[in-house]
């Protein structure tokens, strides 16, 4: 065995070595919370089918940022749909920029439905006004969520450190060049299932958001706009509800904690059946759900994890 297979064997064994460390301090990685949550509906029920593809401001986070967070605002959302008479089967297919969205293709090989969705929520844009300064890779985001998730307690002293170097020597984490790439997903969608509607969901603005930011959250909200134009394509916009205030948000000042999720859930529902009273989706879906309004027995409140929320 020549020098450099030697070489290549030792940091292996010690890639090894540190890995086997690194999970005997912080322990195993749990299972991911947001694949297991499927929605309301049970066995064989009509339902009205969500696919959300977009990042992580779909998950709840009442203290440190977590990519293994529980589901949020679509929790609250599909229990006041179905106290209403209307079960909700989920999705989630994970993206984070314009550019990443899948080939619609690509796409139904992810899909944890019954059929094809009604509904395809796309919540993007959150990186595009985010700072950051260490790489932004998968490694140091679970890095991150891994010590967060086993020394809560420094989580708020350390953000307020972090903070000052963000504003100061931050750089974001992507460069906004349009919203092509979301139009040719609309695009693609829009043929793959004529009837779906697609739901733009506005970036929930950061607290305290950053000089360099706002800028482009403004022209993102614009483009979204623009795209609502479409046939079968809405906006809707949380920003109303939650403001800036920081009590709805985790530490990082952009993800929702139990209560913003509430005020975000309730507020889509809303938003739903007034279109789905409007006929506005109905029109358009082949779901029996959205068809009749067929009445179903469901949950007079919200799960508990939500009705406890730290306010």
């Amino acid at each position: 065995m020549g020098r450099r297979s030697w070489i290549r064997l030792a940091a292996c064994a010690a890639r090894a070595i540190a890995k086997a460390a690194y999970r005997g301090l912080v322990g195993d990685r749990p299972d991911d919370p947001m694949k297991a949550w499927r929605g309301t509906a049970e066995n064989d029920q009509h339902a009205l089918s969500v696919l959300h593809v977009g990042d992580c401001g779909v998950r709840r986070m009442d203290g440190a940022h977590d990519l293994l967070g529980q589901p949020g605002y679509p929790v609250v959302t599909a229990h006041e749909l179905l106290r209403r008479g209307i079960p909700v089967e989920f999705s989630h297919y994970f993206c984070v920029s314009f550019e990443d969205l899948p080939e619609v293709a690509r796409l139904q090989g992810h899909l944890l439905l019954s059929g094809q969705p009604d509904v395809v929520l796309v919540q993007i844009g959150a990186a595009y006004t985010r700072k950051i300064i260490l790489p932004d890779r998968a490694r140091v985001h679970q890095l991150r969520d891994e010590l967060a998730r086993h020394a809560p307690g420094l989580v708020v002293p350390l953000y307020g450190l972090l903070r000052p170097c963000l504003r100061g020597f931050g750089r974001h984490s992507a460069s906004y060049r349009g919203s092509g790439g979301l139009k040719r997903f609309i695009d693609e969608v829009r043929a793959m299932w004529p009837a779906v509607h697609v739901v733009l969901v506005t970036p929930f603005r950061r607290s305290p958001g950053y000089a360099s930011g706002e800028p482009v959250a403004r022209r993102i909200e614009k483009d979204l706009l623009m795209l609502a134009r479409l046939p079968g394509v809405s906006v809707f916009d949380a920003n109303g509800v939650l403001g800036r205030d920081p009590r709805l948000r985790c530490v990082t000042g952009y993800n929702l904690n139990g209560r913003g999720c509430e005020l975000v859930g309730m507020e889509l529902a809303g938003w739903i059946r007034a279109r789905l009273d409007d006929s506005h989706l109905a029109a358009e879906s082949s779901s029996p759900v959205l068809l009749s309004g067929r009445a179903v027995a469901g949950h007079e409140s919200l799960p508990a994890p939500f009705t406890e929320s730290a306010r």
